[in-house]
């Protein structure tokens, strides 16, 4: 459409400048026109000439014209005959030759006259007209030679002024004709304007409105960004840039920054029991009375799952203390869900400081104290102190030693024998690691066993301790059986059985002479794994006890399903067993139990003649403990005498 437009306008330009250049040129045969006056100065001039003969005649005859009337008539003539030298006159006769030797000729005899007109006689004048007469004719036809000329020049001219009419009156018809199409055009671009215009103004508002809902839509996504959805409270991305804040104002100020962790005490448990919706429903009423306490909301955080956190400066560690006491007491008290009532408690790990400035550190000795709070028990609240980060840099260390020691065999079993509490024959020995430390020396199993089960290595240490224990016991003179201790992290592998078998038959050792001890808690999960393993191992011999019985969740119909084959009664009702009455009951009701379901007892931590005599009066079958002997190593092929 612009390039029609701005054709149809260089048209009507080019139009408009050869319109003007028609016009230029109409005036120009106008003005010929009115230049076309040498016929009639010829005819002025032939016709003076007659009258001047005429004049000159009447004088040579007439007595009563006068000389002056001649003179006056010659003067006339004279006048006339300088048209002959100028203008379009003088242009034709020079034109011809034979017009321009006329013209010669007529200014030669007027001349003449002119000077010798008042000595001339009336007869020498009027023998000088009949030379005067020759010309007559001559100039007759000079007149009517111009005549001509002028009348066809005239004609050319009306012949180009109506062709320049005719091209004139087209060019404007055309002209008129491109206007209105261009008109044409301009209105139905206008018209295409205006409704480009109208959808500029629409997407405008469009856009408005877009930018509007993105504005809305940024302002909740910030929102969404720094606060936790289920509870609204600011999350853990605003915690970690407040607490950066925070830091830098107290390091202004010479304050203390002080931050708490918050952990709620079996919540696990709430959400197992009653359903995650439960759970949070109960977030969420906790979060609400956090922020009803008071507290400015830019000081609370729910970092994520069951952990809540309070940031501030300026702190005692008195005042820490008792702000955390009382979040505890709102915290602890009874919520009402579904109709259910729930209790819930929580732990508190608290750091004040005011040299660490470090955002990660603080957060992370908070995340210690809060840790040791857990350890000691629900609702417990603990200030952060350097002996817990030696802890953690001894228990990272102790992993680092740990892992170099299952590469440099470092790990080696000690023995220790069960016997039969009657004939005191020995029955089997137990199993237990040791750790021959290059720095520290021997360590106990209770100094690593918890670091190994977390970290993993657990898996690789029981199964090297169970491989050593069935190669050495395959040396034995007297096929004793071994007991080996499994934990609760190797229980819940599916491998875990596999690799039973597998050392079984690398080994040698009957399945018969293996007995594999688990505690109560590695069966208390809902994974069916470690009840399925144990099933599958018992099936092809090997012999299963139960450790630490009645410490941990005992459970009746475990027992019944498994069919354990022995029961280790825990050495904290050995020790009192001769001193306090409830001890000695609880043994009679486990000793009493198994025998009604097959089993056979183990007392452990036996010390004493008293604690022996009154576990032969309970009916125990099997004794453990120093009075015995105390765990072991295998040295040249036999297990030192205690």
């Amino acid at each position: 459409m612009n390039r029609i437009l701005a054709g149809i306008i260089f048209f009507l330009f080019i139009s408009t400048g050869y319109i003007s250049f028609l016009v230029h040129e109409r005036q120009q045969e106008l003005q010929k026109l009115t230049h076309y006056a040498a016929a009639w100065s010829a005819a002025q001039m032939v016709s003076e000439y007659y009258r001047f003969e005429s004049v000159l005649g009447l004088y040579t005859s007439d007595e009563t014209i006068t000389l002056d009337d001649v003179r006056m008539r010659l003067d006339i003539m004279l006048s006339q005959s300088d048209l002959m030298k100028e203008g379009d006159l003088r242009n034709y006769i020079e034109s011809n030759k034979a017009y321009h030797a006329l013209a010669l000729q007529l200014e030669k005899k007027l001349e003449y006259l002119d000077i010798h007109l008042d000595k001339m006689n009336r007869s020498e004048l009027q023998a000088y007209l009949k030379t005067m007469q020759t010309l007559d004719a001559p100039l007759s036809r000079l007149s009517s030679g111009a005549l001509d000329k002028d009348i066809n020049s005239i004609n050319d001219a009306n012949h180009k002024i109506k062709t320049l009419y005719y091209i004139y009156s087209a060019t404007s018809v055309l002209l008129i004709i491109m206007s209105a199409i261009l008109g044409l055009l301009i209105f139905y671009q206008n018209r295409n304007i205006q409704k480009a215009h109208l959808q500029v103004k629409n997407l405008a508002e469009e856009l408005q409105e877009s930018k509007e809902k993105l504005q809305v839509q940024n302002t909740k996504l910030e929102y969404d960004v720094y606060h936790d959805s289920l509870t609204e409270m600011n999350n853990r991305h605003f915690f970690w840039g407040n607490l950066n804040e925070t830091i830098e104002n107290a390091v202004k100020s010479n304050n203390t920054v002080t931050v708490m962790l918050f952990d709620l005490d079996r919540f696990k448990v709430v959400n197992d029991t009653y359903g995650h919706d439960v759970g949070d429903m109960l977030l969420r009423q906790i979060s609400q009375r956090l922020i009803s306490m008071g507290l400015t909301s830019d000081t609370l955080y729910r970092l994520g799952g069951d952990e809540f956190a309070f940031l501030s400066s300026g702190l005692t560690e008195s005042s820490a203390v008792s702000l955390a006491q009382n979040i505890c007491d709102a915290i602890n008290q009874p919520y009402t869900i579904y109709n259910t009532i729930i209790n819930i408690t929580t732990s508190v790990g608290i750091v004040i400081s005011d040299t660490e400035r470090r955002s990660d550190y603080l957060y992370k000795f908070a995340d210690l104290a809060l840790y040791e709070a857990k350890n000691e028990g629900a609702g417990k609240i603990k200030v952060f102190r350097q002996w817990m980060l030696d802890k953690l840099q001894e228990s990272r260390t102790l992993e680092h030693d740990m892992a170099l020691a299952l590469a440099n065999k470092e790990f080696v079993v000690y023995y220790q024998p069960i016997v039969d509490s009657f004939t005191q024959e020995i029955y089997s020995y137990e199993a237990l690691i040791r750790w021959i430390h290059p720095l520290k020396g021997i360590l106990s199993p209770d100094t690593f066993i918890p670091v190994a089960e977390k970290t993993g290595m657990i898996n690789e240490m029981g199964k090297s301790m169970l491989e050593m224990a069935c190669r050495e016991a395959v040396s034995w003179v007297i096929p004793a059986k071994i007991s080996v201790n499994v934990s609760p992290v190797q229980l819940s592998s599916k491998a875990f059985a596999g690799i039973v078998v597998s050392i079984l038959n690398e080994t040698g050792l009957s399945a018969e002479r293996l007995e594999l001890e688990v505690t109560e808690s590695s069966l208390f999960t809902e994974s069916k794994t470690p009840m399925n393993t144990l099933n599958r191992l018992r099936t092809l011999g090997v012999k299963i006890s139960i450790d630490d019985f009645g410490t941990g969740y005992s459970s009746l119909s475990r027992l019944s399903r498994l069919a354990f084959d022995k029961i280790k009664i825990d050495k904290s009702f050995v020790n009192s067993v001769s001193t306090q009455e409830d001890a000695l009951n609880i043994i009679r009701l486990i000793t009493g139990m198994a025998k009604s379901l097959n089993m056979k007892t183990v007392a452990e931590g036996v010390e004493t003649q008293e604690q022996l005599e009154s576990l032969q009066a309970l009916g125990c079958d099997f004794i453990q403990g120093y009075l015995f002997g105390k765990p072991q190593p295998y040295i040249d092929g036999k297990i030192r005498n205690g």
